[in-house]
C-alpha cells in the first residue's frame, strides 16, 4: 500500500477557515510533520490565495463543499427542484473555487433525505452529471469525491448506507460518470455497518478514507452523534487501537502499489490546535512513514 498522509484541517485547526494567515501557519506546519494533503474549507476575504500556500507548503488540497452545503441546508438530492437548482450553483461556486485556487479534487454530499428514496437518487444523479458537464465546459481537472454521511443520526443523509451508495456509484459509472467515494469509519459504523466490509464493498470506487471517531453507546450522553470526537476518547467506537487494527486489515485490501488516503478527522476541543494534533499524531505512530 502507497500511504497518502492527509488533515481535516478545518476541524483540527478552525480558525485557519477564515483567517489567511492562520491557513499558512497551519499548512507549513502540516507540511513539516510530513503530510502530503490537507481537506479544507476556507471562506475568508483572501482566500484566493490558499492555492499559492497550498504550493509553497508542498501539499496537495481536497476542497470540501459538504461544508457550506450542510451549513445552508442545500441539497444535492432535494426533490424540490428549485432547492435542487440552489444546491447545484453552490457546488459550482465551490469547484469554481477550488480550480482558480489550482485545486482539482472537491468533496460533495448528497443531502437530507427526503420524501422517497429513489425520487432522491434520480435528483442526485441529475446533479452530479449537471457538476461534471460544467466541469467539462469550463475545461476543469476535476475529481469528485462523495462522503456517505450518516442516514438517521444526525445528518440524516440519503447516501447513507454503503450499500447504497455502492449502487449509485455503479450507476453513474455506467452512464460514463466518473465519482468517487470517500469513507468515514464513524460514519460506517453510525449505519451500523462494518468499516472493512463496507470499504471491500466500494473499493473499486475508493482509494480515500476518514479516520473520524464517533460515541454511539448512550444516546443521552452529550458525546453521542457524530460529534468528531478525538481517538483518545474512553469507550468509543475509534481508539488508536482500533484503528491499529483497522490499518493492518487495510494493508491486505490495498496491496503492493495501490495508494489509499487516509485524512484525520478530528475537531480540536482545547485552545491550543497545535499542540492536540502534535499528540494526536504522535499517537498514531504506524501512520507515520519510516
Amino acid at each position: 500500500m502507497e500511504l497518502i498522509n492527509s488533515v481535516c484541517t478545518t476541524l483540527f485547526f478552525p480558525k485557519s477557515r477564515n483567517s489567511i494567515d492562520e491557513f499558512s501557519r497551519m499548512a507549513h506546519f502540516l507540511s513539516e510533520k510530513g503530510m502530503d494533503c490537507i481537506e479544507f474549507y476556507h471562506d475568508g476575504d483572501d482566500r484566493d490565495k490558499v492555492g499559492n500556500i497550498l504550493s509553497d507548503a508542498g501539499l496537495n488540497g481536497v476542497y470540501i463543499a459538504v461544508i457550506p452545503s450542510k451549513e445552508k441546508k442545500l441539497h444535492l438530492c432535494d426533490e424540490n427542484e428549485d432547492g435542487r437548482i440552489a444546491a447545484v450553483k453552490l457546488f459550482k461556486n465551490c469547484i469554481d473555487e477550488a480550480q482558480a485556487n489550482g485545486i482539482t479534487e472537491v468533496m460533495m454530499n448528497s443531502g437530507h433525505i427526503g420524501n422517497s428514496v429513489d425520487k432522491g437518487l434520480d435528483a442526485l444523479a441529475k446533479s452530479v452529471e449537471e457538476l461534471f458537464d460544467y466541469a467539462k465546459k469550463k475545461n476543469y481537472k476535476l475529481r469528485l469525491l462523495m462522503e456517505p454521511c450518516d442516514s438517521k443520526m444526525d445528518a440524516c443523509q440519503l447516501v447513507g448506507p454503503y450499500k447504497r451508495a455502492l449502487k449509485f456509484l455503479q450507476r453513474m459509472h455506467a452512464e460514463g460518470i466518473p465519482l468517487e467515494l470517500t469513507m468515514d469509519t464513524a460514519h460506517t459504523v453510525e449505519e451500523g455497518e462494518d468499516f472493512l466490509e463496507a470499504l471491500t464493498a466500494v473499493k473499486p470506487y475508493c482509494n480515500h478514507i476518514h479516520f473520524a471517531n464517533c460515541y454511539i453507546k448512550d444516546e443521552q450522553s452529550p458525546l453521542y452523534g457524530d460529534k468528531h470526537l478525538g481517538y483518545e476518547y474512553q469507550d468509543t467506537e475509534w481508539t488508536v487501537p482500533a484503528l491499529a487494527s483497522l490499518f493492518e486489515g487495510l494493508k491486505v485490501l490495498y496491496k503492493n502499489e495501490e495508494t489509499l488516503r487516509i485524512g484525520l478527522e478530528v475537531l480540536c476541543r482545547v485552545d491550543d490546535s497545535y499542540k492536540y494534533f502534535n499528540d494526536v499524531w504522535n499517537s498514531l505512530e504506524f501512520l507515520h512513514k519510516h
